[in-house]
């Protein structure tokens, strides 16, 4: 298949639907008990479906169009009563959306996005065994209601009546009128109020509502008591009445209801954008700085030759107002750049009941902070790492039902997923209630898989943390057996390379027994970033300012060797010391009478760099090295300075983790 302009289009399209089909799923799934689910959530589900279908049918893609259409009748059964919500019915539900949201990845690949009989199937049967219909009641013969507003009730309304009739739910008609200038402001605050508090079955207007108004009815269900709705009510001229009851409800019928458009007018002012023409703006923005700093520097030269006056003065002014004008222009960019991790915590929800599934535990996902901004291609970067830390937690964090119950814990398990932001860096941490990782456990499985020498001296209390991060060497795993979830001896490695890679951090925290959190620490975004200028050798580096956390001027005497590593007391810590010419093999410069530490690194995972010197802060675009540099430890990439220079940017996490090899070697 083609991956053209209109393809594309199609894929940004479908994958917005089907995230918002996956977040109302697994709304739906939570508030699920009674095999009927919340009317909202399934027509939030149902609407998504009917715009996935219409979209895959315009593109002329048939197999996603038939399946989706398959899926939007088993929906409309559900709404309607006719089909019970039960667990076989919500399974369907979740394994055709993945199989959906696979066909637009194959679709994305440029190959066929292949059928999906079995899910048809399976849908059938569901449908074939729907739920059966009792004998029925007119709503006239149940409600003293008007027989006009009865007649003008779509088939889903009239079984949404039934519904609250048989919940045996209290019914009331709210009348309110509002002004032409504010009814659309006011109705929606009034639905939103009640909804609250009840169901709102219908929206009608009033006729005569008023010369400079409109009015409405409304029909609602609610648990509550009429005397509930007078603060609901407060602020507004609604007049309230309770719908009296002439019998029990009957059994729901229903049809499919229809909604008509009422005007072909897009009511989004929203605009698509690739993120690959804002990652060629952003591009432009960082040539652009480039420009400026090379500005900078000519303003500076004049300024040495002439002084602050004439032509001087007038360059001066033009860098400010450039500078300032850039700044503008790349927040914007970065603004549009920006998207709500949410995006991917709802596919890991959906994950996360598959697996546990398939791992005969009960387990909740309990998620934080789905509002917090990430650039967009950042977010997609972090998908499958966070993926392998959920698959993980079930597998291996989670005790089993028996187990737990053993413990004096709930039977049902917890994983928490929480974001937050935290200076120009977000937060994400994974954590789980279950047994923790027991270091003695690594250690010892290290030495057995031949992963450390047996020889080396390492401690799991004295040295917990080099233990603890064996977890994350390739070909590490502490599943004896292989199952549908892990125990293949990857992930953990992938996990910290993929973070890596966008410049983030790895934390772990655990306690046997109690649960384990991966902390995981990442730069809002990658595309600029404000970089310290550093020297060694003579030659110049980057180091992103998020990664730096202290900068120490100290005299060489300073500096001690422990068992040929060199280090340093910093407030009570001893920090391990990298001089950069030792980690790429260059000789050093002249130290003089003092040197630079850079405090680098994030909790207890820190490490010093020895440089000769400072040359400022600068705003930077990290280009990629190609295939045969891009795997060179310590070099996340290379950027270009205002003088023309070409500099490598520093792997932080990467040198990190180099050195504490080396210590744990020693």
């Amino acid at each position: 298949m083609r991956t053209d302009r209109p393809i594309r289009e199609f894929l940004a399209e479908a994958e917005d639907i089907l995230e918002t089909a996956n977040r109302s799923l697994a709304a739906l799934e939570d508030a699920a008990g009674t095999g009927r689910g919340d009317p909202d959530l399934v027509n939030g589900l149902f609407r998504s479906l009917h715009t996935f279908k219409g979209l895959a049918g315009m593109f002329g893609l048939k197999d996603p169009a038939d399946l989706s259409h398959k899926l939007e009748n088993l929906l409309d059964e559900i709404r309607l009563g006719k089909t019970a919500l039960t667990r076989e019915t919500l399974d369907a539900l979740v394994d055709t959306l993945d199989i959906l949201g696979g066909m637009v990845q194959r679709i994305a690949k440029g190959e066929e996005p292949g059928e999906g009989r079995e899910a048809v199937t399976r849908i059938d049967r569901i449908l074939a065994a729907k739920t059966q219909e009792g004998p029925e009641h007119t709503l006239s013969s149940l409600i003293q209601i008007d027989p006009a507003m009865l007649q003008v009730l779509t088939e889903y309304e009239e079984h949404r009546l039934r519904e609250n009739l048989r919940e045996q739910k209290n019914l009331f008609l709210v009348r309110v009128v509002f002004s032409f200038a504010e009814f659309e402001e006011g109705i929606r605050g009034l639905t939103d109020r009640i909804k609250q508090h009840g169901e709102i079955i219908c929206t009608l207007p009033i006729a005569g509502g008023g010369g400079d108004g409109i009015g409405f009815t409304l029909l609602v269900g609610s648990a509550e008591q009429r005397a509930g709705f007078g603060p609901v009510l407060a602020g507004t001229e609604a007049a309230i009445e309770e719908v009296p009851r002439i019998s029990a409800a009957a059994a729901p019928r229903g049809a499919e209801g229809r909604d008509e458009p009422s005007t072909l007018k897009s009511v989004s002012e929203t605009v698509r954008v690739d993120i690959h023409k804002l990652d060629s703006l952003m591009s432009a923005v960082g040539e652009l700085h480039i420009v400026k700093g090379e500005i900078a520097r000519i303003a500076a030269e004049l300024r040495s030759q002439v002084g602050f006056t004439g032509p001087a003065v007038s360059l001066s002014k033009a860098y400010k107002n450039l500078e300032r004008r850039l700044n503008e222009i790349q927040e914007g960019i970065l603004d549009v750049r920006m998207v709500p991790i949410g995006q991917i915590f709802g596919r890991l929800t959906q994950a996360v009941r598959k697996y546990a599934r398939e791992a005969g535990k009960e387990i909740d996902l309990e998620v934080s902070g789905e509002d917090t901004e990430l650039d967009k291609l950042m977010v997609e970067d972090l998908a499958d790492p966070l993926m392998h830390l959920i698959r993980n937690a079930i597998d291996h964090g989670i005790d089993s039902p028996d187990e737990r119950r053993a413990l004096g814990k709930p039977e049902r398990g917890i994983v928490r997923l929480v974001a937050f932001p935290k200076g120009n860096q977000v937060v994400i941490t994974v954590e789980d209630d279950g047994r923790g990782i027991d270091p003695r456990v690594i250690l010892a499985k290290a030495r057995e898989k031949g992963i450390i020498d047996p020889a080396h001296d390492l401690d799991p209390e004295r040295d917990r943390k080099e233990v603890l991060d064996l977890i994350f060497l390739p070909g590490f795993t502490t599943r004896e057996a292989v199952t549908e979830i892990s125990g293949r001896g990857v992930g953990m490695d992938v996990v910290k390379r993929n973070v890596s890679r966008i410049a983030g951090m790895i934390d772990i925290e655990t306690e046997t027994g109690a649960g384990t959190s991966f902390e995981l620490t990442l730069p809002i975004t990658l595309a600029i970033i404000k970089a310290l200028i550093v020297e060694s050798g003579g030659r110049r580096f980057a180091v992103s300012l998020g990664s730096v956390l202290e900068v120490l001027r100290v005299r060489p005497e300073r500096i001690e060797t422990i068992e040929t590593r060199e280090v340093m007391a910093i407030r009570d810590e001893t920090v391990p010391l990298l001089r950069l010419s030792d980690a790429f093999d260059f000789p050093a410069g002249e130290a003089g009478g003092q040197l630079f530490v850079i405090l680098v690194g994030l909790a207890e995972r820190r490490l010093g760099l020895v440089v000769e010197g400072l040359r400022g802060q600068q705003e930077i675009v990290i280009k990629p090295l190609g295939r045969q540099l891009a795997k060179i430890p310590g070099i996340a990439g290379a950027t270009e300075l205002g003088d023309k220079q070409i500099v490598l940017v520093l792997d932080v996490e990467s040198l990190i983790e180099g050195t504490a090899k080396k210590m744990v070697a020693r």
